[in-house]
Parts: structure tokens; sequence; C-alpha cells
């Protein structure tokens, strides 16, 4: 299993929307929110992802398709 560490920066129109809920459904990862910030304008949140290397590159690709900023956090997106 590897584990990553994102900063999520969504949109004003994508703040109510269900992405990470989405996620856990349609990839075999599990997200833990360590951080979260949310207004009506925008939502900060850190989190960290646990899975396969594939199925986390499947679930960040999605998360950005969606229209939101996805930062990795400490430098590196993988590690073991």
């Amino acid at each position: 299993m590897n584990m990553v560490r994102l900063q999520l920066i969504y949109p004003e129109e994508l703040v109510k929307e269900p992405v990470l809920c989405m996620v856990c459904k349609n990839f075999d990862v599990v997200l833990n929110i360590r951080t979260a910030k949310v207004t009506q304008d925008t939502g900060i949140l850190t989190v960290e992802m646990d899975g396969e290397a594939e199925e986390i590159e499947k679930a960040i690709k999605f998360i950005e398709e969606r229209g939101i900023s996805v930062q990795p956090i400490e430098g590196q997106i993988f590690m073991e």
C-alpha cells in the first residue's frame, strides 16, 4: 500500500459536491481528512489517501477532472 498527502482546493461551484464520497465509491482507496476549512466560497482540505499506486493515480485524476486543484504535500506524492 502507498500513502499520499494532498491539499485539495475546491472552487466555489464545487464546495457542495460530494467528490470525496464518489472517490471512495469508485476507487479502491481509503481517504482520511486531516484538516478542512470550508466556506461558501471555497474549500481547502488536507487529506491522506491510502491504496495501490494505480488506484491513487486514477483517484487523483478523477478529482482533478472535476475541477478541484490537487497539490502534493511534502514534495513527494507516493511514499512506501
